[in-house]
């Protein structure tokens, strides 16, 4: 929905170590007019600062009738690594162009219901999200797309800490595919059981150690 925005704070190893923030906005940039801006920002703390810096920044515009995507771009700062990318979608040839670091290009088909690293998250709070059901999930990433699977497993009260107790959807998916610190592992999360579908919280197996994510303001 338009104007929603969603904190989230981090957690490695039970240790605080950055929040990510999620919001919806009319895109006001000229070249994605009339499209809706989703944006997540992720920025590490004080603590997780002394020793490994992080900021991630990935904006995806989607059209607001179909969901799909038409631009995606990244940029992700860690230490003194820096990473930049952008995907142009172009739906009538059902073609997604990927401008990649060190100056690679990949043009990839796509359909229509291919996502980006962003727009999924929001595609999937769309679906039907019933017990049982598995969820296919078409990415385009790093000049590669990727199918994957997730899975319902259940519906439970979930108590999230500072905004109280939720009717709760819980399913899983593996990472497939080129997400930054988590390619390879395996996420739980947990999505309100209304009609909002708000992304309550998240765990994630991963080769850097257990991450969890929960939902502290909206």
């Amino acid at each position: 929905p338009i104007g929603e925005k969603l904190t989230y704070q981090i957690s490695w190893w039970g240790i605080p170590v950055g929040t990510v923030t999620l919001s919806v906005a009319p895109s006001t940039e000229p070249q994605t007019e009339g499209l809706l801006k989703l944006h997540c920002e992720g920025l590490s703390n004080s603590y997780l600062n002394a020793f490994y810096p992080v900021r991630v920044q990935l904006t995806s515009y989607i059209d607001p009738e179909t969901r799909a995507p038409r631009r995606f771009e990244a940029h992700v700062k860690r230490r003194r690594r820096e990473h930049r990318s952008t995907i142009t979608f172009d739906p009538e040839k059902a073609l997604a162009h990927h401008d990649l670091p060190k100056g690679r290009k990949a043009t990839v088909p796509v359909t229509s219901k291919t996502q980006d690293g962003i727009s999924f998250v929001y595609f999937a709070r769309s679906l039907d999200l019933q017990v049982g059901r598995e969820v296919p999930l078409e990415i385009t990433a790093d000049g590669e797309n990727w199918r994957l699977t997730g899975r319902v497993l259940r519906r439970a009260t979930l108590k999230v800490a500072r905004l109280g107790r939720f009717e709760a959807v819980e399913g899983d998916l593996e990472l497939a595919y080129p997400v930054p610190f988590f390619q390879g592992g395996k996420v739980w999360v947990w999505f309100s059981a209304d009609g909002q579908r708000l992304p309550l919280m998240a765990r994630i197996h991963s080769r850097v150690g257990p991450v969890t994510v929960v939902l502290i303001e909206r």
